[in-house]
């Protein structure tokens, strides 16, 4: 095998981890890669977002920055829309849809802009969700109240280690059956994080939807099902 094989393979390695949300792995690959060939721009990029998705923020930052092109040469959509999810998760929302708006410039297929909606608007919406959903859910959300927030943070990370900046919603609490107190800093409760949301859906009608299946997989957390049995009802 070449070189140039060998550090293909590797990339593919590395994208695979970061695919199955073996973040770490994926960082530890990508920077072997690099280390190979540091001008590798995939592994530069997948190097910085598997720091993003580790909530080491500042250093994906830096990271995602350090590749940012000279200021008479077009920016790469990839990493503009990778720089807005940082910043985005450092709270700094106003840098952020500077930069979605410069990956949808460069790139309006891969990269529309998010629908973003008013809190207003947003809970309307969710309100309408919570009435199509079944009777059982339904009598869930009576126990365990929806709370909306804007994103993630890394101080929700601290208490559910095995959330990332980019998960549409949470359960936080003590599913059905199960009487192991869960540290979150919440009561039971159902998070839903607007945002990224908002991201999700090309439209109102997709964020809708989004919404409905985010609400749906959590609620089955609460009502204890696991991820594989979700995902053999259709709601992974």
């Amino acid at each position: 095998m070449t070189e140039t094989n060998g550090i293909d393979a590797l990339a593919e390695e590395a994208d695979v981890a970061f695919e199955d949300g073996e973040y770490e792995t994926a960082l530890e690959v990508f920077e072997e890669v690099l280390r190979r060939d540091p001008e590798h721009w995939g592994a530069a990029l997948g190097r910085a977002e598997s720091l993003h998705m580790l909530w080491r923020t500042e250093e994906a930052l830096e990271a995602v920055r350090a590749l940012k092109p000279q200021d008479d040469e077009e920016d790469d959509p990839d990493r503009s829309d990778l720089e807005g999810r940082i910043l985005e998760a450092l709270g700094r929302f106003e840098e952020a849809e500077q930069r979605f708006s410069e990956a949808t410039r460069l790139d309006a297929e891969h990269y529309p802009p998010a629908t973003r909606l008013g809190s207003d608007v947003f809970r309307t919406l969710l309100d309408k969700v919570l009435t199509s959903l079944p009777q059982v859910i339904r009598e869930a959300v009576v126990e365990v109240p929806v709370v909306v927030e804007p994103k993630p943070t890394p101080e929700m990370a601290d208490r559910e280690p095995d959330i990332n900046p980019e998960v549409l919603g949470l359960f936080v609490g003590t599913s059905v059956g199960d009487k192991v107190y869960a540290g979150s800093g919440y009561g039971d409760v159902v998070l839903l994080f607007q945002r990224n949301l908002e991201r999700a859906g090309r439209s109102r009608e997709e964020v809708s939807r989004e919404i409905k299946i985010t609400l749906l997989h959590e609620y089955g957390h609460y009502l204890g099902f696991d991820e594989e049995e979700l995902e053999h009802l259709g709601l992974g």
